[in-house]
C-alpha cells in the first residue's frame, strides 16, 4: 500500500508540471485518493461499558483512562472511570468521579469532557443540576478530588453545552452556554462564557461573557493558536433566526475578546436548534472548522479554515461527500493533518437508510480533504463518534450505541499505515 501511495504521488508531480487549466481540480483529486484508506482498523469493534459519550486519555506507554456517563438503577446518571494497561483488550474495574451521586446529564453534545493536563493532572468535566461541574486527579487516575463549580452566577440558569480543552501552557479553560443574561438577550437564545484556571484545577477564575444571542443548544469549540492566540466558536443568532457559524478571538489569555467573525456570509434560517455544534482545530497555521447545517433543505458537514488567524475564512465545500445524514464532527490532529470523525448512513445501504456508521475524513495541511472512509461497525447504529490519538501509530474511535439493553461505549482501534 505504501508503495502505491508513492507512485500516485509521483504520477500526482508529473501531472502538476503538465496539466493546463484544470490543474487544481487534477491536484485535489489524486491528493484525495493518496489520503484514503490509510488506517488498517480492527475488524470488530466492541462494547467496552455500558454507558454513553465516553472519552479516553492515553499515556506515553499506551496505558489509557476512559471517563463515561452511566445510569444507575433510579435512571440518574453518575460519571465513572476505567483503566486498560492492554491497548484496550480488557479494561479495570471502574471508579467513581463525581461525589455527588447522580447529579450528571450526559447526552450528546452535552456530553463530559477528559483531558490531560501537564503532568500526573487529569481533568474532568460535566453538566451537574444545572451547573458546569469540575474534578480532578492528581494521582494518576486513582482517585478523584471533590467537584467544584465552574460557574459563578447566583442564580437559578442553567449551563450547558460546554467544552474543556487545556492550553499549551497548561491553563485549563472552559466555555459553554449560559442562560443568566435571558433577560437582556433575543428569545429563546443564550450566552457564551468561558472561565479559565491557572492553578491545575483548584480555583477558577471569574466568569468572561464572550457574547450573547447564542444558539442554545450548540456545542461551543476552543483551539489554540501558534502565538498565544485563543479562538472560540459557537453557533450565533442573527436577525430573524438566522444562525451562522462564528468565530471569536482572544490574544490575552481569554481576558477580552474580538467581535465574532463569520464563518460563512449566509446562514440557516430556522426557528429551533440543531443540537450540533462545531469542531475545531489549529494545525500548521491554519485554523480548521467543520459543522452540521441544514440549509437549503439538505443535511450537510460543511468544512472551512482561515489562514491569517480567524479574520476571515475561505469559502465552505462540502466534508461528507456522499455520505447522508451526515452530522456531530470530532477533529483530531494527527501529524500536520486534521482528521474528522463522524456519524452518517451509507448511501448504497438499504437505500441510504441502514443504521449510522463512524466515517473518518483526513484534511491535509494544504486543506484538502480525503473521500470519506467508513470504519467498521457492530452492526447497530453509531451515535456521536470521537477520535482519539495514540502512540506509534495507533488511533481509537469511540461512539454510543443504544440498544434494548440501555447504551453501550464501543471502542474501535486502528493502526495508521506509514
Amino acid at each position: 500500500m505504501l508503495k502505491h501511495t508513492i507512485l500516485k504521488l509521483f504520477l500526482l508531480s508529473f501531472i502538476v508540471s503538465c496539466a493546463g487549466p484544470d490543474l487544481d481540480k487534477v491536484r485535489n483529486s489524486m491528493v484525495s485518493e493518496t489520503l484514503k484508506n490509510l488506517v488498517i482498523w480492527e475488524s470488530n469493534p466492541r462494547p467496552v461499558a455500558e454507558g454513553n459519550d465516553a472519552q479516553l486519555l492515553v499515556r506515553t506507554s499506551e496505558s489509557m483512562n476512559m471517563l463515561y456517563a452511566a445510569h444507575n438503577e433510579k435512571g440518574k446518571q453518575n460519571l465513572f472511570m476505567a483503566k486498560t494497561k492492554n491497548i484496550g483488550d480488557s479494561f479495570s474495574e471502574a471508579i467513581p468521579v463525581n461525589l455527588n451521586e447522580g447529579e450528571v446529564s450526559a447526552h450528546g453534545e452535552n456530553g463530559p469532557k477528559f483531558r490531560q493536563g501537564k503532568g500526573r493532572g487529569m481533568f474532568a468535566a460535566w453538566v451537574g443540576k444545572r451547573d458546569i461541574k469540575f474534578s480532578r486527579s492528581m494521582n494518576f487516575g486513582k482517585s478523584f478530588e471533590p467537584a467544584i463549580r465552574v460557574n459563578d452566577d447566583t442564580g437559578k440558569a442553567s449551563q450547558s453545552f460546554f467544552t474543556m480543552e487545556v492550553g499549551p501552557d497548561g491553563a485549563i479553560y472552559v466555555i459553554w452556554l449560559d442562560g443568566r443574561d435571558k433577560k437582556s438577550g433575543k428569545p429563546g437564545t443564550s450566552s457564551v462564557y468561558i472561565a479559565r484556571s491557572l492553578d491545575q484545577g483548584k480555583t477558577f477564575e471569574k466568569n468572561i461573557k464572550i457574547a450573547g444571542d447564542i444558539c442554545p443548544c450548540c456545542r461551543t469549540a476552543l483551539a489554540f493558536g501558534d502565538n498565544g492566540e485563543i479562538f472560540a466558536s459557537w453557533r450565533h443568532v442573527y436577525g430573524v433566526d438566522e444562525r451562522i457559524i462564528v468565530v471569536a478571538t482572544s490574544l490575552d489569555g481569554g481576558k477580552t475578546w474580538g467581535e465574532p467573525v463569520k464563518v460563512t456570509k449566509t446562514g440557516w434560517k430556522i426557528n429551533g436548534c440543531a443540537h450540533s455544534g462545531p469542531a475545531m482545530k489549529y494545525v500548521n497555521g491554519n485554523l480548521f472548522i467543520t459543522w452540521y447545517t441544514g440549509k437549503d433543505n439538505e443535511a450537510s458537514l460543511k468544512f472551512s479554515y482561515s489562514s491569517n488567524n480567524g479574520k476571515s475564512f475561505q469559502a465552505s465545500k462540502d466534508l461528507h461527500g456522499p455520505v447522508l445524514d451526515a452530522n456531530h464532527p470530532d477533529i483530531e490532529v494527527i501529524g500536520n493533518e486534521a482528521w474528522v470523525i463522524f456519524q452518517g448512513r451509507d448511501p448504497i445501504q438499504e437505500g441510504g437508510w441502514g443504521r449510522d456508521k463512524a466515517w473518518l475524513v483526513r484534511i491535509n495541511s494544504e486543506a484538502i480533504l480525503s473521500s470519506p472512509s467508513s470504519l467498521p461497525s457492530t452492526g447497530s447504529g453509531v451515535a456521536y463518534p470521537y477520535l482519539f490519538k495514540g502512540n506509534g501509530g495507533r488511533i481509537y474511535a469511540m461512539w454510543t450505541e443504544i440498544g434494548e439493553e440501555g447504551p453501550h461505549v464501543i471502542l474501535c482501534r486502528g493502526r495508521i499505515v506509514s
